[in-house]
């Protein structure tokens, strides 16, 4: 699959245009004014266009796997570039998150948008087989194996993978505008809320967490999945038909953010820490346990994503305030924790799992839309990050290092196929900057 593209310039100024082809002539009433800037234009393929997408090439040519005919065709993601084993379901919605943005940077391409129904038709080999047998009405889960057929999932259930999968179908469903896309969001989410705890609130980690028979892992109630709980429901209030299930999507986003908060580092800092476990008394019950006091990037990012959805829709200016502080406040934390320098190359890099800090940028790139000037600070890093690490990559199969400034040596889980994806949205999120904000981000 290659995507090279045409030389495209973009003009952003439709008076300036107007006036240039229709010619306008006559003594202006503004002429006393000043001129007008110039119409900002983008040289398209921009630097982090054409990088971004040679490295989506590369995973869909060492990871990319098609199958299936007609409209049952899909494109599933390997784990690992050198094996045939299939990836697991956070791998591959982690790749459709991946494209979901390639889509939004060239909304008009139709072969993009059909790899996209493709692997999202990959979803459907993880899903369950019997859905009916849930306990929450109309819901369905995903497994975190693939089946070798649709409906044939196998494996754990978790409420991080699912939640996540909900928030994708979200996404197909601005895309393409396909009611499926819309209700089986709905259907997941059903299914993930069944799994809340009403006594300690949050969500564990797997439905095995709901068990006596859990380990501390399967217990433990992450921000991942409970910060996402908050996107899907406050999105999903947008679809509502009726002010009561208006009502009930912003509860549970309510819900989800103020368990969320148990876990933000105040006044230490706005980061995030990763979840709180849950133990298992003697009789039965449950009680809280410790924090989990580890930060990892995309725990800030959903946090950010989360602060800004639900700053959209209040209208009470006291909350309005908090969450943009929180957003702004937490954006900066993340860039003080992550985004180090390696005193051997001297270059700064995002630290830990690439797609983790993946889900940081999508939190960078959101921002625009409040402080255009603040994210475009943070998307300069995250494109020299991207850079940083494309200049190091293995000459052989163009994968890229862990660490952006390290070199590929295979001893650093660069095979694994959701770091290489993690990478590659950060390109794809740093071109689509580029492209909207009218400038280049590369300095």
């Amino acid at each position: 699959m290659k995507f090279l593209k045409n030389l495209i310039a973009l003009t952003l100024s439709l008076a300036v245009m107007c006036g240039a082809v229709f010619g306008c002539g006559g003594q202006s009433e503004d002429e006393d004014k000043e001129p007008e800037t110039p119409p900002v234009t983008v040289e398209r393929p921009t630097e982090e266009e054409t990088r971004a997408m040679a490295m989506v090439d590369t995973i869909f040519e060492q990871y990319g796997v098609e199958g299936g005919e007609g409209d049952e065709a899909y494109i599933n993601m390997k784990e690992y570039h050198n094996t045939q084993q299939s990836g697991y379901l956070w791998t591959n919605f982690s790749a459709v998150g991946m494209q979901y943005y390639v889509c939004k940077l060239y909304p008009d391409d139709e072969e993009q948008k059909e790899i996209y129904r493709k692997m999202l038709n990959n979803f459907l080999y993880f899903r369950q087989s019997n859905p009916e047998s849930n306990t929450a009405e109309n819901s369905v889960k995903y497994h975190s194996g693939r089946g070798n057929r649709i409906d044939g999932g196998s494996g754990d259930c978790f409420f991080d993978d699912n939640i996540w999968v909900a928030r994708n179908y979200l996404r197909a469903y601005e895309i393409f505008e396909d009611e499926w896309y819309l209700n089986e969001a709905i259907r997941v989410n059903n299914w993930v809320l069944s799994g809340w705890n009403n006594e300690l609130g949050g969500l564990v980690w797997s439905e095995v967490g709901l068990t006596d028979n859990a380990n501390e892992q399967h217990l433990e109630r992450g921000l991942s999945a409970n910060a996402c709980g908050i996107i899907v429901n406050a999105l999903l209030s947008d679809y509502a038909e009726t002010q009561e299930e208006k009502d009930f999507y912003m509860e549970w986003a309510e819900k989800f953010y103020q368990f969320c908060k148990k876990m933000q580092n105040k006044p230490d800092s706005y980061d995030y820490w990763n979840g709180i476990h849950t133990v298992i008394n003697a009789d039965g019950t449950r009680s809280d346990g410790d924090i989990n006091r580890v930060h990892y990037s995309y725990n800030s990012g959903s946090m950010i994503i989360a602060d800004l959805i639900m700053y959209d829709r209040t209208e009470d200016e006291t909350k309005k305030a908090e969450y943009m502080d929180d957003a702004v406040g937490t954006s900066a934390a993340a860039k003080k924790t992550f985004y180090l320098i390696d005193p051997g190359a001297l270059k700064y890099y995002y630290q830990g799992d690439p797609w983790f800090a993946a889900i940081l940028c999508e939190a960078y790139y959101d921002l625009r839309e409040y402080n255009e000037e603040l994210a475009k600070d943070y998307m300069k890093t995250f494109n020299n990050n991207v850079k940083t690490a494309y200049q190091n990559r293995d000459p052989e199969t163009n994968l890229l290092p862990y660490q952006a400034t390290l070199t590929v040596t295979w001893t650093k889980n660069e095979s694994w196929a959701i770091h290489q994806i993690g990478f590659a949205e950060q390109a794809v999120l740093a071109a689509l900057f580029s492209v909207e904000g009218g400038f280049v981000v590369s300095e």
